[in-house]
């Protein structure tokens, strides 16, 4: 497995895990297309996600100033959108209403929340 890029700090955490805010996000051939965000503080929790484009196209997602100005984001600056995918006995889904979003630039992520979104907490994922 490689790893893409240096350690992404999350200021806030994320929710369950606020005291996680070093994470790296971790790749594999073999793991396409799916990545793993792992967590470099205990109790190193590790998060399958995939970027929310796999399984909607045309899937939309906005920042607001407030979130821009948490990743300090300019207009250029690239950004990675994962998706976390839960996936139990019966099915898998994929969490496409709080994608956790990464400035590639200034490796600062949060997870986004809009309390607007259309887009649902657990969408099915196709086990094609």
């Amino acid at each position: 497995m490689t790893t893409t890029g240096p350690i992404v700090t999350m200021p806030d955490g994320l929710p369950g895990f606020e005291q996680c805010r070093r994470f790296i996000v971790v790749t594999s051939e073999t793991l396409q297309p799916f990545t793993c965000l792992q967590s470099l503080d205990e109790p190193r929790p590790s998060f399958l996600a995939l970027d929310p484009r796999q399984i909607v196209p045309d899937y939309a997602a906005s920042l607001g100033d407030g979130d821009r100005a948490r990743l300090e984001a300019s207009d250029g600056d690239a950004l990675l959108w994962l998706a976390f995918v839960c996936v139990d006995s019966e099915q898998a889904t994929v969490n496409l209403r709080a994608p956790v979003t990464i400035n590639a630039r200034t490796m600062r992520g949060i997870q986004v929340i809009p309390s607007d979104s259309t887009y649902s907490t657990n969408h099915p994922l196709p086990l094609d």
